[in-house]
């Protein structure tokens, strides 16, 4: 018998229990009632060289805030972008920093274009004449060291495209 599994034996279940709740509380600050979900924006976007297949890239540059007194810790970041409700961008990262209690950084990231959804995104601004469109950004904020293995973060708004001012 190994030296754990015999003190656990031995152990009451009442101090067991108590163990076992203070290891699954300590990874789940995403489940604390005060717990409130980050944000995330976009603040540039770049375009990449071609790649394979001729498919359209870009470097897209977020920002994500924690609004808690716990640290964030990433394990991973899935994001959609969409205008006029088509989804034109599509990225992926991983080993992501962590983000410091009440505090920001910066993670960049790169993206596929999608063809078809660029197309009819770009069909319904040339045929609406608007001078604003519509934008969703989700982002699916993987978690360490949390029972929760993920957040799902949206933020809606408009982009301007009237330059006049």
């Amino acid at each position: 018998m190994t030296g754990i599994y015999r003190t656990l034996r031995n152990m009451p279940l009442s101090a067991m229990l108590l163990c076992f709740l203070v290891a699954l509380t300590g990874g789940c600050a995403a489940l604390s009632p005060n717990f409130q979900k980050p944000e995330v924006e976009v603040t540039s976007i770049e375009p990449l060289p071609a790649a394979a297949g001729n498919n359209l890239r870009f470097r897209i540059h977020l920002r994500v805030f924690n609004p808690n007194n716990s640290e964030l810790a990433l394990s991973g970041l899935y994001y959609t972008l969409h205008l006029a409700g088509h989804k034109v961008l599509t990225g992926t990262s991983s080993d992501l920093p962590p983000i410091a209690p009440y505090g920001q950084d910066d993670i960049v990231v790169d993206a596929t274009a999608s063809l078809v959804g660029s197309v009819f995104a770009a069909m319904d601004l040339i045929g609406s004449r608007r001078d604003t469109v519509p934008y969703e950004l989700e982002a699916k904020l993987g978690l360490r060291r949390s029972i929760v293995p993920s957040i799902t973060v949206r933020k809606e708004g408009e982009v301007n495209l009237d330059q006049r001012m």
